[in-house]
């Protein structure tokens, strides 16, 4: 039976290779939105994350509150049989672009397959977000839409409340937002005819049947070019959400990925314009990005300036078609650069996926009693898979740390305490994980930038200063 789980994170920050999950609700519900079940999950702090204030004050989440939750590797278990118990269509608002990553860094640490809730036991996902972009620019009479400024918004708690969406809790508390995303969910669905059009943006088959079909808008070199429009929040109110695009092919060494080059902008084919320089959107089939044909109904939302621009750019194009064809050669072979020294948490595309040598020894681990784990780590022949499980049991179970060089310091706290560049800790996007300089710096720049905060605010606020500084006693010495 197919179902749909509607589901929301808070966590320790934004980063989703260092970061954690703290809290994970979820509503199972029929394709019809009568609600079968509901849960919410609360996982303890670890011990090797530093919590950044801002995401704390945003989700309010104590630190009592946690330590009543679960461990992350058994939160992780749990979580990943949700998303792929057969049939489950998993989604959320921003979802595609925000929870779903966490989450496939979650599965990848804890030993977990991260890409298996996208494809296998006709299980899929959808994001509600870019749904809620089509509705807004094409059919917005169906809700009371926000402004803030002026402007129009998309945020969730602004729809909740001038829509009056029964929820049961705070805003950014993940039940609430659960029951907010069901509530819009349901009011979309009520235009039929539009919704299920949408659904088919995150099938990965009529995405791409969608695509294909769109006839080429101009030629060079005897060469078809598909013009098309893309909808993402990314691209602001002030467009309408919207923006030409030209389909420029296939990644050649990422084979699901399209390229699509905006052409609304100012002269992208400039004189002092780098083609390394050129900005191009990378789309996969059924992601958050909607592509549609330039259909006149459609091309017709786009503001006066973007269609103007985008006419002559096209002029521009075709009249240099050699810069153009370098900047299609330049992407299309284009790939991600190493890390060299990128930590195994983050490691997940740039290592790949489990090979079936490293799944017989995941699967033994998970099977093994946890108090007999310890006694893998020797039998482990990958690399990552036994510092990956060792972290696992640092993380998770009270163990005696295998002793090796590689387990001394296995979830690196000393280097969280360090300020020195050598002792970073480096993700898969050259970036750093959050440490306790960091976390007392945004601190102190939180209790500046406040204006009479309220009693809430001051709790948090100073549980935080007392939890970083505990965990930055004994800091190495700084230059």
């Amino acid at each position: 039976m197919k179902t749909y789980l509607f589901y929301d994170i808070e966590t320790s920050g934004l980063n989703p290779a260092f970061d954690q999950v703290l809290t994970f609700a979820c509503i199972r519900t029929d394709l019809d939105f009568n609600e079968i079940n509901r849960q919410t999950i609360t996982i303890q702090l670890r011990k090797d994350i530093v919590p950044s204030p801002g995401a704390f004050l945003t989700h309010g989440l104590t630190y009592e509150e946690l330590a009543l939750g679960v461990s992350e590797y058994a939160a992780a278990r749990h979580i990943h049989a949700l998303v792929n118990t057969p049939g489950t269509i998993s989604l959320g608002y921003n979802s595609l672009g925000f929870d779903d990553v966490f989450l496939r860094f979650l599965f990848y640490r804890n030993l977990l397959d991260p890409y298996l809730h996208q494809y296998g036991n006709g299980c899929c996902r959808m994001d509600i977000l870019p749904i809620a972009v089509v509705f807004r620019v094409f059919h917005p009479t169906g809700l009371t839409w926000p402004h803030v400024d002026g402007k129009p918004s998309l945020k969730l708690d602004l729809i909740t409340r001038e829509n009056q969406f029964v929820t049961s809790g705070r805003a950014h508390e993940a039940m609430n937002d659960v029951e907010a995303v069901l509530g819009l969910s349901k009011k979309l669905a009520q235009q039929t005819d539009i919704w299920n059009y949408c659904l088919d943006f995150f099938n990965k088959t009529r995405d791409d049947v969608r695509i294909n079909r769109i006839e080429n808008g101009f030629h060079i070199q005897s060469q078809g070019f598909k013009v098309g429009l893309m909808m993402s929040t990314s691209f602001g109110s002030q467009v309408n959400f919207m923006a030409p695009v030209v389909l420029l092919g296939h990644s050649l060494p990422y084979k699901n990925q399209t390229l699509w080059l905006r052409i609304d902008s100012d002269d992208i084919l400039g004189r002092d314009v780098d083609v390394k320089e050129t900005f191009v959107i990378r789309k996969r089939p059924g992601d958050a990005l909607i592509v549609l044909p330039p259909l006149e109904r459609f091309w017709h939302k786009l503001p006066e300036t973007s269609r103007q621009s985008a006419n002559d750019n096209i002029e521009k194009i075709c009249r240099h078609w050699e810069k153009f064809f370098g900047v299609i050669q330049y992407h299309r072979a284009y790939k991600y650069p190493f890390v060299p020294n990128i930590d195994p948490d983050a490691a997940l595309y740039q290592e790949g996926f489990f090979s079936a040598g490293e799944k017989k020894q995941i699967n033994l681990f998970h099977k093994t009693r946890d108090g007999q784990k310890q006694d893998l780590l020797t039998q482990m022949t990958s690399p990552r898979i036994r510092i990956l499980a060792q972290r696992i049991l640092a993380r998770n179970f009270e163990c005696n740390a295998d002793q090796t060089k590689e387990t001394e310091d296995p979830l690196f706290l000393n280097r969280l305490r360090s300020s020195l560049k050598e002792d970073q800790i480096i993700g898969y996007k050259n970036d750093v994980k959050f440490n306790c300089q960091r976390g007392l710096q945004e601190l102190e720049e939180l209790e500046r930038s406040i204006i009479n905060p309220n009693q809430d605010q001051i709790n948090t606020l100073n549980w935080l200063k007392t939890y970083i500084e505990n965990q930055s006693i004994m800091s190495p010495q700084t230059e």
